[in-house]
């Protein structure tokens, strides 16, 4: 009999063999549905832990079903999800379950133990309400569809929690091992680009990748327009590193929300052999370097936003006038309290010190695609980031202008918005360019262009309650947390005040891949 590690294996090893025989045009793009016909037979057979996990470190591997030729962009990870929920549903016992949420009491229950949840389903309920006012409701209804699906991770978690304690740490787990896959597919592009021309590589990526994981609709487009190289001046162009993803904001957000993980794992394996400690550090570093290599700029901003309210935070806790009129800011273990602050301070500081060598490995790869050597003055390894404070650069001239369009669009229907889904109505343009990527350019404006105030400001309660219990589980004044969700928490708010900064820029938290990576760290947040 294979053991359950070794079954685990053989299908991560099937996904990506099928990727590869897919991206190669060895097989057709139809595998995808063979693929997904063989998950589906696992997810039922198998023990609802085993298929959980199986899904959590997928996530980087989720393809596209060509269902039609008009219609291939549907990822396989909503069928397999919602397959998962139902058999959560009928192996728990569908009528315990309805009890649990619709028994006497149980609902008031409900909504005071599960605030979270109670304040996605009135943002949900808003969402429906501001397609009153949408052009094009249909697209709406699916941006709505989308979320509930992927919400649907969330529940499964919390759910299958209360009858297996260890499901925690194997979800963790798993999400090492989806992280693991996408940085490794990173950096994989990396060593690439120092072996083929640029041009030779977009098309590879764009033809015969994409297709795979989001359908011809895309590869026609990415083919021709992308964001995934930075341009310089007299200097042929560098890759921005993206990964599995569409673009690289995308694998920057997702890159920061794996960093709790591996600070959790330094901070408390410290009896590991020196070899693993080394190890663990490299993959941190790997991990900060990919966020620069993402050439992403919002990320590099909102690191700066993040480390100085972590040192307002260690002010507040140091400053005795402070202490002696609040006590949120005291936590319960001192000793493990600096450790951490030390750790987090440290990994914001070895970011920006990474910077300069990113850059000569960059510099190396202009040699490459040049074929002559490159002074490093030709390259200054903070250009692009001193383009952000360039107001006539064309990429950021575009954003403030499209800042202030959605702000008149706020102005003008600040109620309902322009309805869920509905974004290129603000900018007047055709609603089929919601496919292109066409947003606000800021989570925060977008939701309320879209959705109005009161969808905008059930979103802002919700990221005060994730920072709320976030802090509240890392204080563990009560001791009702376990050590490693103590640790994790603490780490996971460096995470949350980098993406509820680079939300201030980007809207990729909906894409896909990392709402679902989002969505797995908030399980473990609010599963106790």
């Amino acid at each position: 009999m294979i053991d359950l590690k070794a079954k685990k294996i053989v299908i991560l090893i099937t996904e990506i063999l099928a990727i590869f025989l897919m991206v190669f045009h060895v097989l057709p793009y139809d595998l995808s549905l063979f693929l997904t016909g063989l998950l589906i037979f696992y997810f039922i057979f198998s023990p609802l832990e085993d298929s959980l996990w199986i899904f959590i470190a997928s996530i980087p591997l989720f393809v596209a079903l060509p269902v039609s030729e008009s219609f291939d962009t549907m990822a396989n990870w909503r069928i397999l999800l919602a397959l998962l929920f139902l058999v959560m549903f009928f192996k728990l016992g569908p009528f315990k379950l309805i009890k649990d949420y619709f028994g006497k009491d149980k609902l008031k229950k409900f909504f005071k133990s599960c605030q979270l949840e109670s304040l996605a389903i009135i943002f949900l309920l808003i969402g429906l309400i501001s397609l009153l006012a949408a052009e094009n409701p249909w697209v709406g209804f699916k941006k709505i569809l989308f979320l509930v699906n992927a919400l649907l991770l969330y529940i499964i978690i919390k759910k299958i929690a209360v009858r297996n304690k260890e499901l925690p740490l194997k979800v963790i787990g798993a999400m090492k091992v989806a992280f693991g896959i996408t940085l490794a597919v990173g950096f994989i592009q990396l060593i690439i680009t120092f072996l083929v021309p640029l041009f030779p590589f977009w098309q590879f990526w764009a033809r015969g990748v994409i297709p795979a994981f989001y359908g011809q609709a895309l590869s026609n487009l990415l083919s021709y327009s992308n964001t995934w190289f930075s341009y310089y001046a007299a200097l042929p162009a560098t890759l921005r590193m993206f990964s599995v993803f569409p673009d690289s904001h995308s694998f920057a957000f997702f890159s920061i929300l794996a960093l709790p993980l591996l600070l959790m794992v330094i901070f408390l394996y410290s009896k590991r052999t020196k070899w693993q400690k080394i190890f663990f550090y490299l993959f941190l570093i790997a991990s900060l370097s990919a966020v620069i290599f993402s050439g992403s700029r919002g990320a590099w901003v909102s690191a700066l936003l993040s480390l100085f309210l972590f040192l307002i935070i260690i002010f507040l806790y140091w400053s005795p006038t402070v202490r002696s009129w609040t006590k949120f800011f005291i936590p319960n273990s001192k000793e493990g309290w600096r450790r951490q602050m030390t750790l987090i301070l440290g990994s914001l500081i070895i970011f920006f010190l990474l910077f300069p060598i990113v850059s000569r490995i960059l510099l190396f790869s202009q040699q490459v695609q040049l074929d002559r050597p490159l002074e490093m003055t030709d390259f200054s390894p903070f250009e692009r980031a001193r383009s952000i404070f360039d107001f006539g650069e064309v990429s950021v001239k575009g954003r403030l202008e499209i800042w202030r369009r959605t702000i008149d669009s706020i102005a003008a229907r600040p109620l309902l918005g322009v309805g869920i889904g509905n974004y290129p109505v603000v900018l007047g343009e055709n609603i089929s360019s919601v496919k292109k990527g066409a947003s606000a350019h800021s989570l925060y404006l977008d939701i309320f262009s879209e959705m109005g105030i009161f969808g905008f400001l059930i979103f802002l309660v919700i990221c005060w309650l994730i920072f709320k219990k976030a802090w509240f589980v890392f204080r563990n004044k009560e001791g009702l947390y376990p050590d490693w969700l103590v640790v994790w928490a603490g780490f996971f708010i460096l995470a949350l005040f980098w993406i509820l900064g680079y939300s201030l820029f980007d809207v990729v938290l909906f894409n896909d891949k990392v709402f679902l990576f989002f969505l797995a760290n908030l399980s473990l947040l609010f599963i106790f």
